[in-house]
């Protein structure tokens, strides 16, 4: 979530309730409000335990994973509306058949960036029986010293595994302007894909790239820095797709042959410029929390669904995209 919005915060915690159809006092955020007390053990280095998990799977086709972001974003103390809205996307995620093999989250899930924040983090996502893994967001350190508490329980901010033909690489977009993988992070992309032989390669991020004028009016929730040698580098290892969030909405488009899908509607707010769909076609575009699952066939073929806070297992038809096999 960008920063230069922090004046519209109020706003967006009460549209976060009225976009979910809560209202105070219900028994939803009643439970929510218990989240906090459970006070989860931290593990250290949790993305690599997860990733264990997902790489010692046995390997069937097709298999699906699920996405969303922004779902604690600058929420210090805890929102219950926010984590209700959260909590009920990873129930839907459980009730999925068959199961995702992991959820990644995409970023400013722990805002803004306490240990007692990535501990409320854990709380929520207790609930899950799939591996989780968490991508680092600008506001998991809000404070540059509070980059060392997402390091201590989920790892390094780049991180790469695998299943199957699939090559996942996480990377670091930082927080500061001009926001934007640094030269660690090209090379490390680089150097991951340039030892690799998975035909399907994917990215998660937090940020997207500034995509010529694409993100409008919100240009400025995308990334420059980078942003040339970013595209060269995932055109040349032939990047089949690339996962954002940051921009609390929903969005897909393809450009120069690699689809981006932004998600950004994890429960923490909702962009208001975002919720009529200005593209042709089908809709590539929206403002409602969702979450979306990703499922790769083994010809290499990509299929993207929606599934809609609080409306159970089923998808919205009409969002679904498919990336074709190369």
């Amino acid at each position: 979530m960008a920063d230069n919005e922090s004046d519209r915060r109020d706003f967006l915690k009460i549209g976060a309730a009225m976009g979910a159809g809560l209202t105070i006092g219900s028994p939803a955020l009643a439970e929510a409000e218990q989240v906090g007390k459970k006070n989860s053990t931290i593990v250290e280095n949790r993305n690599a335990k997860m990733i264990e998990r997902i790489e010692s799977s046995p390997v069937k086709y097709p298999f699906s994973f699920t996405i969303t972001g922004d779902s604690g974003a600058t929420t210090s103390p805890p929102n219950p509306l926010n984590d209700t809205i959260f909590s009920q996307l990873l129930t839907q995620m459980q009730q999925l058949n068959p199961k995702p093999l992991f959820f990644a989250n995409l970023g400013d899930f722990a805002g803004p960036g306490s240990m007692a924040r990535h501990r409320h983090y854990l709380d929520l996502a207790d609930k899950l029986t799939i591996p989780n893994i968490c991508v680092a967001g600008n506001h998991e350190h809000d404070e540059d010293e509070n980059l060392k508490n997402y390091q201590r329980v989920h790892g390094p901010t780049n991180f790469t595994f695998a299943y199957g033909h699939t090559r996942f690489v996480a990377l670091n977009t930082h927080r500061k302007a001009p926001r934007g993988p640094l030269s660690a992070e090209l090379q490390y992309l680089d150097e991951v894909f340039s030892h690799d032989e998975h035909p399907n390669k994917i990215i998660f991020m937090h940020i997207p790239p500034d995509l010529d004028g694409h993100y409008a009016p919100h240009d400025d929730w995308s990334f420059s820095q980078g942003k040339q040698e970013f595209l060269s580098i995932i055109k040349k290892h032939n990047v089949r797709l690339v996962c954002c969030a940051h921009i609390i909405a929903y969005d897909y488009h393809v450009d120069d042959g690699i689809s981006y899908v932004v998600s950004g509607s994890g429960g923490w707010g909702l962009c208001s410029h975002y919720g009529v769909c200005t593209n042709t076609g089908p809709p590539n575009r929206g403002a409602f929390y969702h979450f979306v699952e990703l499922t790769i066939h083994q010809s290499g073929e990509i299929t993207g669904r929606l599934v809609k806070a609080f409306d159970g297992p089923k998808y919205l038809k009409p969002y679904s995209f498919n990336i074709q096999a190369k």
